[in-house]
């Protein structure tokens, strides 16, 4: 059994894997609610799943991009559950991870998940439709009409995401597909990723690991 955390964007989501399979999730959209609401998500998860913290096998968490705070509260929450329960602790990108509530159309030959990094900017990268291979590394993005060209030359591109919504109507290359629903980062989706690394007995040292910011933190002043 596996519990996995996200607090990557607004509010937070955690779910419980077994095999290879999501059993329960549960999601809450609610602005700065991964404090308040995270620890209270996570035993009502077990509960729902009918097991304790002893039946834990391992806990994931996505390491990022995204909220500076919600990333240093699911991080440091992860960690302080698996080291409390001696067990081993598993990241999963945020951006990936998105790419799996994305079915495989065939009508998109790339996939670019997007998270709103304030402005025009967003964090974004690009992935095989159909494996969800990596192409490039995760950047940091001021969009603008010209953004991603080279790419979209030659690519069907399908993006998608929170941040994708503000691309919309600036990126009006006639390989740029888009998709209107949101899709927010979630423990659910990472699924897949998190059960192949505890497999693999891909884990990260509890002392050193840290969230994956991308960007610096702004700090503001009165």
């Amino acid at each position: 059994m596996i519990v996995a955390i996200d607090a990557s964007t607004t509010g937070c989501s955690v779910a419980l894997f077994s095999d290879g399979k999501a059993l329960v999730s549960l999601a809450s959209r609610k602005d700065r609610s991964s404090a308040e609401n995270l620890t209270l998500m996570i035993a009502e998860v077990l509960r729902l799943g009918g097991i304790t913290y002893s039946d834990l096998q391992a806990v994931a968490v996505a390491q990022g991009p995204g909220s500076y705070t919600g990333l240093r509260i699911a991080v440091s929450t992860a960690k302080g559950l698996a080291y409390a329960l001696n067990l081993p602790v598993i990241s999963f990108g945020t951006l990936p991870s998105l790419c799996y509530q994305v079915p495989f159309w065939g009508k998109e030959d790339l996939l670019c998940p997007m998270i709103d990094a304030r402005r025009m900017e967003v964090f974004c990268g690009f992935y095989r439709a159909k494996t969800k291979e990596a192409l490039f590394d995760i950047e940091a993005v001021l969009v603008d009409e010209n953004s991603f060209k080279a790419i979209l030359d030659s690519n069907r591109v399908l993006f998608f995401g929170e941040g994708s919504t503000k691309c919309k109507g600036v990126i009006q290359h006639p390989n740029a597909i888009f998709i209107d629903t949101d899709i927010f980062p979630s423990a659910e989706s990472s699924c897949e990723i998190v059960s192949e690394k505890f497999r693999n007995a891909e884990f990260e040292d509890i002392v050193t690991f840290e969230p994956f910011y991308l960007k610096e933190y702004m700090f503001k002043t009165k």
